[in-house]
């Protein structure tokens, strides 16, 4: 099956749009470009006891391994994670009533920009919206608009201090 082409340079132009407002991530977190198995953005996460708590804002520019979303490509997606999921951090900040993860879903559906929250998967909150047939210029400042709006329900949650606060249990 023959595959769309993203073109990237609108997509490097967004994420070059979002290191200023994003900087905070970059100082606080781990990060990490990323360009390949489907995905373009920044992927950023704070190592825990053997686990990675993060997230993930940029676009998928491959629908395969994403079925259950049926993006269309390019997609610009905003998630957060805890890796792997058999790790107790992930019962503790998402699947457990009244979980971190949980509190930012239901604040996100108050600021009305809504993550659908996961409890099953390492991606425990996921927003996006598709890009397509926008023109380059258009994408940048769509997805720009998008990615601000979905870090919205992070910073009134104050998701990322939360993260940054978790402390480790083993000793040193």
């Amino acid at each position: 099956m023959a595959r769309n082409a993203v073109r990237t340079r609108p997509l490097a132009l967004a994420m070059r749009r979002m290191q200023i407002p994003l900087r905070r991530i970059r100082q606080n977190f781990e990060t990490r470009d990323v360009r390949d198995r489907g995905l373009y953005g920044k992927l950023w996460w704070r190592s825990i006891d053997g686990a990675r708590v993060g997230g993930f804002f940029g676009f998928i520019t491959d629908p395969e391994g994403w079925d259950d979303l049926g993006p269309v490509v390019p997609e610009a997606v905003v998630l957060a994670f805890v890796r792997p999921r058999k790790h107790p951090l992930h019962r503790r900040l998402i699947a457990r009533k009244g979980s971190l993860f949980e509190k930012v879903a239901r604040r996100s559906r108050y600021e009305e920009v809504p993550f659908t929250l996961l409890r099953e998967r390492e991606e425990g909150l996921l927003r996006h919206r598709s890009m397509r047939g926008r023109p380059d210029e258009i994408l940048a400042l769509s997805a720009c608009d998008f990615f601000m709006t979905s870090f919205r329900a992070f910073w009134s949650t104050d998701f990322l201090q939360s993260i940054q606060k978790i402390k480790s249990t083993k000793k040193r």
